[in-house]
């Protein structure tokens, strides 16, 4: 079984703050024979942690409307001290914009990306289709998409492997470093299975290289 250590959030109520992760991620690493556990955002430092831990792979989670600056930087310093172990990172939806931002890119807001209007999903604007380009079979697969930021500027020495038919960028990668990032949130309902499998195999494939 793989063990894999995740980025939290923060979730606010009027009374609470509380360290966070959406409960979908837990099923779906199951089905790949994963585990997963939050990375400590207190108490003990990131370098400690994947030291004694020794995590397979380290998850950017998902979960933009609480991905907030505090997050954003936490997870730059999980990312350094990830690629110099070269532990594998797959980075999901948000956390894609880390990586993204970490090696120096950009974003920009695209509406017709965005699925939620107020607290409902326009089903139309959140399934759309993805043009593989590299890394994994060629094709056209589904995909969902919940918020309006994407790519502008792509990050310093990352790849492109998927693109959405408007052009923007949906998946990205650097194998040398260990990287896989996903625009679409594959533990979620709307994405093609096979793309998924392809994805998660490719991740898989970077463990113990």
């Amino acid at each position: 079984m793989y063990k894999f250590a995740m980025t939290p959030r923060f979730f606010e109520t009027k009374i609470d703050r509380l360290i966070s992760i959406e409960q979908k991620y837990y099923p779906f690493f199951e089905k790949f024979n994963s585990t997963i556990n939050l990375i400590p955002f207190s108490g003990l430092s990131i370098e400690k942690y994947l030291d004694e831990t020794k995590p397979d792979g380290v998850i950017f989670a998902g979960g933009y409307r609480m991905y907030t600056e505090e997050i954003k930087e936490f997870e730059y310093a999980v990312m350094k001290h990830s690629l110099e172990r070269k532990i594998p990172i797959l980075a999901i939806c948000c956390g894609m914009w880390t990586v993204n931002g970490y090696f120096k890119g950009t974003l920009k807001f695209n509406e017709d990306h965005q699925a939620f209007v107020d607290d409902k999903i326009d089903i139309k604007k959140m399934i759309h289709f993805v043009n593989s380009k590299d890394l994994i079979d060629q094709g056209n697969y589904k995909v969902n998409s919940f918020h309006s930021k994407v790519i502008d500027k792509l990050g310093e020495n990352l790849n492109v492997f998927l693109e959405a038919q408007d052009g923007e960028i949906e998946g990205i990668y650097n194998l040398e470093k260990k990287i896989i990032g996903v625009q679409f949130h594959m533990e979620n309902k709307g994405v093609n299975e096979n793309l998924t499998k392809q994805i998660m195999n490719k991740f898989f494939g970077l463990i113990g290289r």
